[in-house]
């Protein structure tokens, strides 16, 4: 055999350099996934409210591991350190043995393993009635995860299996996937990771369900705490069917095979609180003894429902993955709970459980409040959903006078984009709506569950109306114009008209008045509560002008006592506006007097009501019903 050239030798070990190199390597593609975390939830005595968790890892990273409580809920835009229910930590190897636990910060705890397998025991003290806690009672166990479950920092994406000891005769009903079954009192469920975990709250008990199919997606209305009542399952399951219907046709179609709707009544409390395959709902028993509960049921869970597609798949960057240690700030609340409210209103219409003429007048009745509220256009939109873990939830004594719900001025701005939309896409030979919007973010970013930005929202209503819709943003979300409902209205079909109790249907004022029509004429800017003492005070306002502030107590309108608010009230509806009334008032124990020039209420009531389809022209009718549709 002849030797091998230079060339050749060089090649042959290069071959065998490669080879040895790809040995070495770690072959990441058949890295064995970390074993889920075993959670086991015991209630041995519901009576005390506490919940015992035992929580298993192995194997372990390193020497150490840091074991955090979320400070937070997504959802609920509130820090709430769920760690401060947390008692008795301890963790153990598998033999027994102790291990040192360090209780690092307000919600951590680092337990020094050596990388042994542990274990870890600890009790949550369920005690808060609400949609974003935990609450055990000798009845039921509403168990959200952000408040139950630690989690391991640095290891999120690891998944979870939960094996649930029930009480007696106790059920379980929650979106997590069923991991077995078995007959001896024990529920067991699986999620592939943290998120998904502590995204899916739990109720045990002994619930009414109700059950539905749409679109091969399976529904189930479990309700909690109903016993000894007349709450009609039927007819909340019926309308709940009804409104997912409707979501389906108006984003074509469903994104899971499986939800819930988890609904807790009880003696008192309200709200919702969505997830990713389920939600869960409170009411008190008391709403549902007349018709107005069961819509504010099916309100309620119209709101949640589409939360499914808006914050849950289409979503803020910022606002998945969590970090479940702090604020989690955005500016896109307007979007995510206000463009949702507008969505509420359209299921719910295309549903039929509201009516297209009702869901109008009633817009007028919200846009006369809307109206009254002096802090609606102090700061942009979105500056006011950065700030809501702040000012939203923690609010100062100034807050009316400075700031506004992004749910309610979102919804506005939300329904006056959607009439925009369509008008203008109608121009340019298009169909293009807020739902259409939604559509384009679900299959743009949130099919792939990949964040979106402000960016993204405008191009998608710049792509739905045919022409660029920057500016809108600029001035109604990042600006503080005033959203412009009533001018475009009329371009929808819908008729507005204002008036006010002291005025003719002429704008003219009625030659009598009665105490109530005089007193509503009246501006003064003052906010009382029922024994008279200032809560506030509208800037600008004749009240603000005469130096009144905050916690002053008025005893005397005029020279004439005053013992409570209904008096100041009558004292105040003697006068006109341009006469000058001087108020006697305590402030922390002075007496003093201040002089205010009365002003006419600027403020009007706004009626809003369809015209009649003959007084449209073809293409204004077409569009009015397209925005109102109801489904066949």
């Amino acid at each position: 055999m002849s030797p091998l050239d230079p060339g050749r030798l060089r090649l042959a070990l290069l071959v065998l350099l490669t080879a040895l190199t790809a040995c070495a390597l770690p072959r990441r593609a058949h890295a064995k996934p970390p074993t889920p975390i075993t959670y086991r939830l015991e209630i041995p005595d519901p009576h005390r409210q506490y919940v015992h968790v035992t929580m298993e890892l192995s194997p372990a990273r390193g020497k150490h591991s840091t074991l955090a409580m979320p400070a937070w809920t997504p959802g609920s835009y509130l820090v709430r350190d769920h760690a401060r229910h947390v008692y008795d930590v301890r963790a153990t190897d598998r033999k027994g043995a102790a291990l040192r636990v360090e209780h690092t910060d307000k919600q951590s705890w680092t337990v020094h393993h050596g990388g042994r397998p542990f274990t870890v025991r600890y009790r949550v003290f369920a005690n808060e009635a609400s949609v974003r806690t935990s609450h055990v009672d000798d009845r039921h166990a509403s168990l959200m995860g952000t408040s139950i479950f630690l989690y391991v920092v640095g290891e999120l994406s690891r998944g979870a299996h939960v094996d649930i000891t029930l009480p007696p005769k106790w059920s379980a009903h929650t979106a997590l996937a069923p991991a077995e079954h078995s007959a001896d009192g024990h529920a067991v469920f699986s999620a592939p990771d943290y998120d998904t975990l502590v995204d899916s709250p739990i109720e045990l008990g002994t619930p009414t369900i109700a059950t539905f199919t749409v679109d091969d997606t399976h529904f189930e209305y479990v309700l909690t705490g109903a016993e000894g009542t007349k709450i009609d399952l039927d007819r909340l399951s019926k309308e709940a069917e009804q409104i997912a219907r409707a979501q389906s046709a108006l984003m074509a179609g469903l994104p899971m095979p499986r939800y819930l709707f988890l609904m807790r009544v009880s003696p008192v409390g309200g709200g919702g609180l969505e997830h990713a395959t389920s939600t869960s709902m409170m009411m008190s028993r008391a709403s549902f003894d007349t018709s107005a509960g069961y819509k504010r049921a099916t309100r309620l869970a119209a709101h949640e429902m589409f939360h499914l597609w808006n914050v849950k798949r289409i979503h803020d960057r910022v606002l998945g993955p969590f970090d479940y240690s702090r604020e989690n700030h955005t500016k896109l609340l307007w979007f995510h709970e206000g463009f949702t409210e507008t969505m509420e209103g359209l299921s719910l219409v295309r549903a039929g459980i509201v009516e297209p003429s009702e869901h109008v007048a009633s817009l007028g009745k919200r846009w006369t409040t809307y109206l009254g509220k002096a802090g609606r256009n102090h700061d942009p939109i979105e500056d006011i959903s950065f700030d809501a873990w702040t000012k939203a939830y923690q609010p100062s004594a100034n807050h009316p006078n400075v700031s506004i719900s992004y749910y309610e001025k979102g919804d506005f701005i939300g329904i006056v984009l959607d009439i925009e939309l369509r008008l203008r896409s109608a121009k340019n030979g298009r169909s293009g709506s807020v739902p259409g919007l939604f559509r384009r973010l679900m299959a743009s970013h949130g099919a792939s569950n990949t964040g979106i930005t402000h960016a993204d929202i405008v191009a998608a209503a710049t792509a739905e109306a045919g022409e660029p819709m920057d500016w809108f943003f600029e001035r109604y979300v990042q600006g503080t114009e005033e959203i412009p409902l009533e001018t475009l209205l009329p371009q929808i079909g819908v008729k507005v008209e204002q008036s006010a109790v002291w005025l003719d249907d002429d704008g003219k004022l009625l030659p009598e008045l009665t105490p109530a029509q005089r007193l509503a004429r009246i501006h003064i800017g003052l906010k009382l509560d029922s024994g008279a003492t200032v809560r506030n005070v509208e800037p600008g306002s004749p009240a603000d002008g005469a130096g009144l502030m905050r916690d002053d107590q008025i005893i005397a309108v005029a020279g004439r006592r005053t013992d409570d608010r209904r008096t100041v009230n009558v004292r105040l509806g003697e006068h006109d506006p341009g006469q000058q009334v001087e108020l006697s008032l305590f402030r922390a124990g002075r007496l003093l007097h201040r002089t205010v020039t009365l002003a006419e209420n600027p403020r009007r009531t706004y009626r809003f009501s369809l015209l009649p389809t003959e007084e449209l022209s073809p293409v204004v009718a077409k569009l009015r019903d397209e925005w109102l549709a109801v489904l066949p």
